[in-house]
């Protein structure tokens, strides 16, 4: 080992880290591979995830060529480093990424008797992952990670993957993240260009797919479960008014909390995600379950009430210009029993219609079972279940 620290020592008394090697042969080639050690969490709200890897990086210096009897490589600590020259590599997409130093600098090198050398460093990233949350929570983002050499134009520098494709970035067959698969990753060579120059880089694709079964069990059967319930007023007698509309208003409220707790942790995106329109269809029907009782009430025949008619009742049927008797109000008549009429007397709170349902109502059997009633507890089931078959085959067939 004497005989190795003379002979670099003898090397770096003429070396000049600042030039590059190569000189004027031609680009230097930085041959780059990668092992990814950990990787996660990947955080929606500021669009970024972590890994934890190995960056390895060689090429050939010259200027440390060595000639020793049985000695064709020397392993060098980290302050090695600090005497030679060594690509200015940094992640273009990359956000606080260290280098760990417990208990020493992770990182060492290797130099060959042929002036070959290789570097390995240990790296925590923290790099940005533009997400489309267009199919969230069903889909498949692909996280990029973005090398470069800073400074050095691709007539000095050039990167290249040290292996085929398939095989430059490897991971820990251990490695996996809560709420994500790895489906694949993928590595091209690339070249980026500003006002300077044009510079060489490599880019990694880390291809994933999203587990739905958090989702399912925290969101999608909570929602449904919900809208189901709020269909139980269809059953509930139309007199229980209290009983019906506070059923609509909790379950209008319950998913609307589901939703607020879900989109905390999203990103305010300008565009509705299909956890979104999943949501916002089971608040819709959880509505319209509330309207459908507005419907049902009004067009109850109310039992005669004791006293006679309210005042505003009573001033109505004053300014009344017909001038025509309740009793011969006739049901019959196309123009009043026509839905666009009735949908009108519905919205204005006409009250000579109620109070013709005052009119016909039976004192002795009371109200009969309403036939909105009737149709809803069939419409609304066959509809949401529509829905939800169209829903699961859209967005399942985009992930596949």
């Amino acid at each position: 080992m004497r005989r190795v620290s003379l002979v670099l020592d003898q090397l770096l008394k003429t070396y000049d880290k600042s030039v590059r090697p190569g000189g004027e042969e031609g680009p230097l080639i930085i041959k780059t591979n990668m092992l990814v050690r950990s990787m996660g969490p990947i955080t929606e709200t500021k669009m970024a995830y972590s890994l934890q890897c190995y960056l390895r990086q060689s090429w050939y210096d010259q200027r440390l060529k060595f000639d020793l009897d049985n000695i064709t490589e020397v392993t060098l600590s980290n302050t090695f480093l600090k005497d030679i020259w060594k690509p200015n590599t940094y992640f273009l997409n990359g956000r606080l990424s260290t280098q760990p130093n417990i208990t020493v600098p992770n990182v060492f090198v290797r130099i060959r008797k042929n002036g070959s050398i290789y570097m390995s460093r240990r790296l925590t990233l923290n790099a940005g992952c533009p997400l489309n949350l267009l199919n969230y929570p069903m889909d498949d983002p692909v996280c990029p990670l973005l090398l470069a050499g800073y400074g050095y134009t691709t007539d000095e520098v050039v990167y290249q993957w040290q292996a085929p494709s398939e095989a430059a970035v490897d991971i820990y067959d251990d490695v996996t993240l809560s709420q994500f698969d790895i489906v694949s990753i993928w590595t091209k060579n690339n070249t980026y260009s500003n006002a300077i120059g044009t510079y060489s880089g490599l880019e990694v694709h880390f291809h994933l797919r999203r587990h739905i079964g958090f989702f399912m069990l925290q969101t999608y059967l909570p929602c449904t479960l919900i809208v189901c319930l709020s269909w139980v007023s269809f059953w509930i007698n139309r007199d229980a008014a209290p009983a019906r509309v506070l059923l609509g208003v909790t379950t209008i409220l319950s998913t609307a909390a589901v939703g607020l707790v879900q989109r905390d942790s999203l990103p305010r995106v300008p565009y509705a995600t299909a956890l979104d329109l999943f949501l916002n269809v089971c608040i819709f029907y959880n509505l319209a379950a509330i309207v459908q009782y507005a419907a049902v009430n009004y067009f109850t025949k109310i039992l005669p009430k004791e006293g006679g008619l309210s005042e505003d009742e009573d001033e109505e049927m004053n300014n009344s210009t017909s001038g025509n008797n309740l009793v011969a109000w006739k049901v019959g008549k196309s123009t009043q029993t026509m839905c666009p009429a009735l949908f009108c007397k519905c919205l204005l709170g006409n009250f000579r219609f109620r109070n013709k349902m005052v009119e016909t109502a039976d004192v002795m059997s009371g109200n009969s079972v309403s036939s909105i009633d009737i149709w809803s507890r069939y419409l609304f089931p066959c509809s949401f279940g529509l829905f939800q078959a169209f829903y699961w085959t859209w967005f399942l067939r985009l992930t596949l």
